[in-house]
């Protein structure tokens, strides 16, 4: 599935051939059909396990224990350097949603991420910590920034600490009353 991951961020889709994956990982071409029906399923498979990762990853570090604003933060810190670290998975990720694929897969893989921003804004709501209103709008200040500086970090800009900060800043600030 990494190497699937890889090629797909390095090339795109049509460049992750069934033999370029088991090229790239020295098996046999016809092996990864013993693991997988299809390359659909294979990258299906490989983005589920991504999106499996990071929500377990960020999820951890946002304990139900804490603020609703140090959760919103650990939840933002903890996407951008699950992805800062892993540029080819935040590439593949972005590929594979606005891919064909995406509608294939269900979206069951991005549910687990979602809900848990939602569980944050609804905690938020119900505390009287976040605004009123569509969680829908609110998470349109939560994402896109996360996004637009991962894609500019994956170009070669480089964010500091006090940047990223910032960032998570605005969108409290957005979501705050």
């Amino acid at each position: 599935m990494r190497a699937a991951v890889d090629l797909v961020a390095e090339a795109g889709f049509s460049a992750a051939t069934t033999a370029a994956i088991a090229e790239r990982i020295g098996m046999a071409e016809g092996t990864l059909y013993r693991h997988f029906k299809s390359k659909d399923e294979l990258f299906i498979a490989a983005y589920r396990q991504l999106k499996a990762d990071v929500f377990e990853r960020v999820t951890a570090e946002t304990g139900l224990e804490s603020s609703i604003q140090a959760r919103a933060r650990a939840m933002w810190l903890g996407m951008w350097q699950t992805y800062a670290n892993d540029l080819a998975a935040f590439t593949f990720g972005q590929r594979f949603a606005e891919s064909a694929y995406s509608s294939l897969e269900g979206g069951t893989a991005h549910e687990a991420i979602m809900g848990h921003v939602h569980k944050i804004i609804q905690d938020g709501q119900a505390s009287g910590e976040i605004r009123a209103g569509d969680p829908t709008v609110l998470i349109a200040f939560f994402f896109p920034p996360l996004t637009a500086m991962l894609k500019q970090l994956s170009t070669g800009r480089n964010w500091d600490q006090d940047e990223v900060e910032f960032a998570i800043d605005c969108a409290w600030q957005a979501w705050r009353i």
